[in-house]
């Protein structure tokens, strides 16, 4: 079992977060969470620590999960900002 960088760990983080908040994905506007793989490099797309960082977020419930039309979709839970900010 490969150790996770936690340094490449918050990068993949602050790529993830900087792209739904240039979109404006705060709560009623959401995106499909397989979209969030979009914003990291193509090396890394199909790598553990790119679902490490994402469910990683969703633990923290600085993403919010919704179900919408059968598919996985989330958005930036905005009474996190202070910590969305920090990251």
């Amino acid at each position: 079992m490969a150790k996770i960088n936690l340094e490449e760990l918050k990068a993949i983080q602050r790529k993830i977060i900087r792209m739904l908040k240039n979109k404006r994905k705060y709560m009623g506007a959401h995106t499909e969470t397989i979209h969030l793989k979009n914003c990291v490099p193509k090396h890394l797309r199909g790598e553990k620590i790119v679902e490490e960082a994402i469910s990683d977020l969703f633990k923290k419930e600085i993403l919010i999960n919704k179900k919408s039309t059968g598919q996985d979709h989330c958005s930036l839970n905005i009474s996190k900002l202070k910590e969305i900010n920090e990251i």
